[in-house]
């Protein structure tokens, strides 16, 4: 009996902490792609620089009076604004990729036209 009490309380407590890691990673990995730098149209990099702002004390003293709901709402919207602009990055990647993929295919058909006329000559 005390050898499954132990067990559950082993299992309970890597749950918990299984499922604090995987929050805190995903936060972070949706500020690094937030933070990655926007692609412009031909492919080129554009790296803006921010000023770094400072955090003022009180949102900490705001947060640290919020009950665990708000809290768990407020992370959501976070996370639901990250997923937004990920989202958004990710379908402009595609879409870039597609249209280089169909320019190479004009490309190619172009130069086999050109190739064809100088053939008939």
């Amino acid at each position: 009996m005390k050898y499954l009490t132990l067990l559950s309380l082993v299992f309970a407590f890597n749950v918990h902490a299984d499922t604090e890691l995987s929050v805190n990673d995903e936060l972070t990995l949706a500020d690094e792609a937030i933070q990655s730098p926007a692609m412009d149209i031909e492919g080129q990099y554009k790296v803006e620089t921010q000023v770094p702002q400072k955090k003022p004390a009180q949102k900490k003293q705001i947060q640290k009076q919020l009950s665990s709901s708000d809290r768990l709402k407020l992370l959501r919207q976070r996370l639901e604004e990250r997923n937004k602009i990920m989202v958004e990055k990710k379908m402009e990647q595609i879409r870039y990729q597609q249209e280089l993929a169909l320019a190479r295919q004009l490309e190619q058909s172009m130069n086999k036209t050109i190739q064809a006329i100088d053939g008939i000559k």
